[in-house]
C-alpha cells in the first residue's frame, strides 16, 4: 500500500510540474482589446492631444483590437484619419463629448500620423507634433 501511495504522489508532482511548464511556455493572450484613452485639451498655453492620465505622452502605440477615445475638453474638434485606420477618415466631437473608435480589421502595421482641427481656437492640436498613432502588430 505504501509503494502504490509514493506513486500516486510521484504521478501528481510529474503532472503538476509539466502543466506549470507548459503554462510558462504558452505565448501570451494577444486578443485582449486594449482601450487608449486620450483628452484634446490645452496644456501649458498650447493645444494638445495627450493620454487622459499622463500629460507627457501623446503617441499611441496599439495593436489588434484595441480602441481609442478622444474627448474634448474646451473646444469642438474636428479629426482626419487615413480611412484604413478607423475605417472611415473624418470624424466629429462637441466640447465635452467622446469619440471611441477600434482599429479596423484592415489596418495594417505602421505609423499613422493624424490631424486634429480645434474649431473654437482655430489651430491644429499637437502631439508628439503632429499626434501620431502606430499599430506595433495585428
Amino acid at each position: 500500500m505504501k509503494i502504490k501511495s509514493i506513486i500516486t504522489i510521484a504521478a501528481a508532482l510529474v503532472l503538476f510540474f509539466i502543466s506549470n511548464v507548459l503554462y510558462a511556455q504558452s505565448p501570451p493572450n494577444d486578443n485582449r482589446s486594449v482601450l487608449h484613452e486620450m483628452v484634446v485639451k490645452m496644456v501649458d498655453e498650447e493645444w494638445r492631444v495627450v493620454y487622459k492620465n499622463d500629460e507627457t505622452k501623446s503617441t499611441i502605440v496599439a495593436k489588434k483590437n484595441d480602441r481609442v477615445s478622444w474627448t474634448a475638453e474646451g473646444s469642438d474638434i474636428s479629426f482626419q484619419f487615413d480611412e484604413s485606420l478607423f475605417g472611415g477618415s473624418s470624424f466629429e466631437i462637441a466640447d465635452g463629448d467622446s469619440l471611441m473608435r477600434p482599429l479596423a480589421p484592415g489596418a495594417k502595421v505602421g505609423e499613422y500620423i493624424y490631424a486634429v482641427f480645434v474649431r473654437g481656437a482655430g489651430v491644429f492640436a499637437k502631439g508628439e507634433s503632429p499626434p501620431r498613432i502606430i499599430i506595433d502588430r495585428m
